[in-house]
């Protein structure tokens, strides 16, 4: 019976490509999420853009009366450039787990999960960032979505089931009412 024996020199070398392969991997998602969540945020600028600064270097947001704020890490803030934009919430007014933003016809929802996959790597804890799809928008090869039945498209979770396509979602409106996203009013 003859046996290979690999020297100690050979292992360390080889465990220490494994170990390399792996950091680089790691570093990739990494990049690729950071790059994924700036995107996401241009998006968020280009259809909601703040009165002064860019939602790439919010630290925070706050509903206060019946605006939104977004706070920076150096202590400043700025509104939205269109106030009527901001349109609901969910959680507290001083730190929101969600909020809604409505711009034409669709609602874009912003979520907040410090502990979150991906909230936890940013700044602002922002966990994901869907949009209202319309059926217009989606189509299958097999069927046209109906108009009755709501769709949200995530921009962070892409290729991830989505709970709120079978889901109703309800906020509380800037006014403090109920807000039902099935009611959609154009702006």
């Amino acid at each position: 019976m003859t046996m290979s024996i690999i020297s100690n020199n050979q292992i360390q070398t080889n465990l220490n490509s494994l170990i390399a392969e792996e950091v680089l991997a790691v570093v990739h998602v990494g990049i690729a999420e950071h790059e994924k969540i700036a995107k996401a945020k241009l998006f968020i600028d280009r259809l909601f853009p703040l009165s002064s600064g860019s939602h790439q270097d919010v630290s925070s947001y706050v509903v206060y009366y019946q605006h939104l704020l977004a706070f920076f890490a150096d202590g400043s803030h700025s509104g939205l450039r269109q106030p009527k934009q901001f349109v609901a919430f969910n959680g507290t007014k001083d730190a929101p787990s969600a909020i809604v933003l409505q711009d034409k016809d669709y609602h874009v929802e912003l979520s907040f999960d410090r502990c979150g996959m991906i909230g936890a790597k940013d700044v602002a804890n922002l966990e994901d960032i869907q949009i209202e799809a319309s059926s217009s928008m989606l189509m299958d090869t097999t069927e046209v979505h109906s108009a009755a039945s709501r769709h949200w498209l995530s921009l962070l979770h892409v290729g991830m089931p989505s709970a709120n396509d079978t889901q109703d979602k309800l906020f509380t409106a800037k006014d403090g009412s109920d807000y039902d996203l099935k009611s959609i009013v154009n702006l």
